[in-house]
């Protein structure tokens, strides 16, 4: 195995969008979070073609967005970002919009331009449990996570639900030691770790599966 990268100093820090994904299974494999949690790693490079496009996509849905609430008289906080420091780990993100009205029930939301995923409602709830933990207050979030085509509505329900879960999966992965690798094609084509962190990423079959043995 190679060496790791730096240890962070202080407590394992961890991301929203990592443990949302973790949380309903859209990436199994704990090895990705818990090693960028606990080490300073450079992340995998990326095509960056397609992350310039994503990105474009991403920009222009959220403005068209924040123009959509500010229009309807909501005071709109863009991309905001919290941090919540607990006894065994911290917990980061950057919530796209937070929006305030007087008389209504403040709202979180989060522009996805891509397909839509199980994890990017689990990422609303997790930041409607940590941005009231973040600015120490006691408030309830409505949460919403907006497509090009349609919107999915997150309850505080949803969010109340999920929260000992994330609880649960944020001090399994400061507490424990390296988690086994759990590879998929799906998971390692997308995962942040470089190959040299771990040797078990998933790796496509050849063409044609002919070779010789001794065995019989």
């Amino acid at each position: 195995m190679m060496p790791l990268s730096p240890r962070r100093d202080g407590k394992p820090a961890f991301w929203v969008t990592q443990i949302a994904k973790v949380l309903v299974g859209d990436r199994p494999c704990l090895l990705a979070p818990w090693l960028s949690g606990h080490f300073q790693i450079q992340k995998s490079q990326r095509d960056s073609a397609s992350l310039a496009t994503w990105k474009a996509n991403h920009t222009d849905l959220l403005q068209r967005t924040v123009e959509r609430y500010r229009a309807e008289g909501w005071k709109c906080d863009v991309e905001r970002f919290f941090k919540v420091e607990g006894t065994t780990a911290i917990l980061s993100g950057k919530a796209d919009l937070v929006a305030q009205q007087t008389d209504k029930r403040p709202l979180i939301v989060d522009v996805k331009s891509g397909q839509p995923q199980e994890s990017h409602v689990a990422q609303v709830a997790v930041e409607m449990i940590a941005i009231p933990l973040a600015g120490g207050v006691t408030m309830t979030f409505d949460g919403l996570v907006i497509y090009p085509e349609h919107e999915v509505a997150v309850s505080p329900q949803d969010a109340e639900s999920l929260a000992p879960k994330c609880f649960r999966m944020l001090k399994q992965l400061a507490l424990t030691s390296r988690p086994t690798a759990a590879p998929s094609e799906q998971a390692c084509r997308f995962c942040d770790v470089p190959e040299d962190l771990c040797q078990d990423r998933w790796k496509a079959l050849t063409d044609q599966l002919v070779a010789q043995t001794i065995l019989f």
